[in-house]
């Protein structure tokens, strides 16, 4: 028996390799097979296709319809069986079935059959040796809600490769910033941002007292004394007098 999923379609000649392995097993399995009706090949495919069809008539078999999907390829050294498994899915109603083929499971049982064969380590192993293994799992996932998929991540795995303002979507300011240090809080925001909300004496703290001069009001500068102007330093002092005009 040889599967071909909607993932990895039939190809042509693929049917050559199917009936060379008849042959060779039946050449190996003397002591079990006295005839070759004795044995016969199965190929499932989501749905016949040209290549397949075109195979076939090159290795001079004819179709014979068994109904519902089910076709048996006559002419050949050994029975051959074809199963179209979309036609056999909607003919049988069969949820499983649609899972191999291009359809998409309608009811939660089948879901939740795969769902559990998924979770059983044993079976899963040899589910994923088969062909379309990855097909099924998708249409699984894009049945199920997306918070039910993320649930089964870390929180880092669910942001891997978003971009910063996708991670940040959604969090108060508070979240956004918190761990950055300081400078990081405040790196690209304009001076008067940075102080706003600052009480007088914090925006002043740390300062130099000539630089403290500097942020207050021309009128308390207008106050000060010319003597008191010499005695600072001539860049400060060109400043004041820049602004107070004396």
């Amino acid at each position: 028996m040889e599967f071909k999923s909607s993932g990895r379609p039939y190809r042509r000649r693929n049917f050559d390799r199917l009936y060379s392995y008849l042959h060779l097993y039946f050449a190996d399995e003397t002591e079990r097979m006295e005839q070759r009706s004795d044995l016969c090949g199965v190929l499932l495919v989501p749905s016949r296709t040209r290549s397949l069809d075109a195979d076939v008539a090159d290795l001079g078999l004819g179709w014979s319809d068994l109904g519902g999907g089910y076709w048996q390829l006559r002419g050949g050294a050994f029975a051959l069986f074809v199963v179209d498994i979309d036609a056999a899915a909607e003919a049988e109603d069969d949820d499983l079935l649609r899972l191999f083929g291009h359809g998409e499971a309608r009811t939660v049982e089948a879901r939740r059959w795969l769902s559990q064969q998924l979770g059983a380590e044993e079976i899963a192993m040899e589910m994923h040796d088969l062909e379309g293994f990855d097909e099924v799992v998708r249409k699984l996932v894009a049945a199920l809600p997306p918070e039910r998929v993320l649930s089964a991540y870390a929180p880092e795995q669910r942001m891997a490769g978003l971009p910063p303002e996708q991670r940040m979507a959604g969090l108060p300011p508070e979240q956004r910033m918190a761990g950055l240090p300081p400078e990081q809080r405040m790196a690209g925001l304009p001076p008067e941002q940075r102080m706003a909300g600052l009480p007088p004496e914090q925006r002043m703290a740390g300062l130099p007292p000539e630089q403290v001069l500097l942020a207050l009001p021309d009128e308390v500068l207008q106050a000060l004394s010319d003597s008191y102007l010499d005695t600072l330093s001539e860049e400060t002092r060109a400043a004041i007098r820049a602004r107070i005009g004396r």
